[in-house]
């Protein structure tokens, strides 16, 4: 279980890493500062790879313990008193970090949503297009030889 217990602490500490490069993320991207988004999409790739790394190492482990497909939640229901005791404190940190995490996460979502769409809007109204889908009357250039 101590394993176990490791393993979760080890995912708090990337979250706890990672809440703060979502937060900087939402604020690049309502602030409209893409070279921040792009750092904070950078870093938030370099912790996804590490809780990739930490889920390949709990399912490794659940496995070895035929703990095969059981939510965190199940397994602590699993175990005897002392060892829930023990390991229900770094659930219930995994638990809040995983909420503020798709909290934030969803703010950024929403707000880069936004932007593409307002995005969108600006390119429809200059596209070369009308709304009829016919050629828009475009100024010639001075060097241009078109008639």
């Amino acid at each position: 279980m101590e394993e176990l217990k490791k393993i979760i602490v080890e995912l708090n500490s990337v979250f706890e890493e990672l809440i703060p490069i979502e937060r900087n993320k939402l604020t690049a991207a309502a602030d409209h500062n893409v070279v921040e988004l792009e750092e904070c999409m950078k870093r938030e790739q370099v912790a996804i790879l590490q809780l990739k790394g930490l889920d390949q190492r709990r399912e490794a482990l659940q496995q070895k313990h035929g703990w095969n497909g059981m939510s965190f939640r199940q397994l602590a229901e699993n175990l005897d008193e002392e060892e829930k005791a023990d390991i229900q404190p770094v659930f219930d940190e995994l638990d809040r970090n995983l909420q503020s995490f798709r909290d934030i996460n969803g703010d950024v979502n929403e707000v880069i949503k936004t932007n593409l769409h307002v995005v969108e809007n600006m390119l429809d109204k200059t596209g070369p297009y009308s709304e009829q889908g016919k050629e828009k009357e475009t100024e010639k250039h001075y060097t241009s030889r078109k008639a």
